[in-house]
């Protein structure tokens, strides 16, 4: 259920900016339609990932991480290791240089 609650925010929010950088106002009487759509779509795409993510940081389940640089991978020198402070959850990122 929340895979398509997700997938109807994602969408009610591009609908939404694609209305506004068309400027289908200007055309059409929407009034304050595309603006209703991103934030609804906002809200609900906030209350899904509420739901569904089991971090203990209320942060880190909408997806705002504090990640910090750990260490480098020893296999491939340009991948770094990051952590988050919060929840604890690794990411390996290739940096160029």
């Amino acid at each position: 259920m929340f895979s398509k609650a997700k997938f109807i925010a994602s969408t009610s929010i591009l609908i939404g900016v694609v209305l506004l950088l068309a400027k289908v106002d200007e055309t059409f009487n929407l009034y304050n339609a595309p603006y209703i759509l991103i934030i609804g779509g906002l809200i609900l795409l906030v209350i899904s990932l509420l739901a569904t993510n089991k971090e203990k940081s209320l942060l880190c389940r909408i997806g705002l991480h504090k990640f910090e640089q750990v260490d480098r991978d020893s296999e491939v020198t340009a991948l770094f290791i990051y952590k988050c402070e919060r929840c604890g959850k690794k990411k390996k990122v290739m940096k160029a240089f």
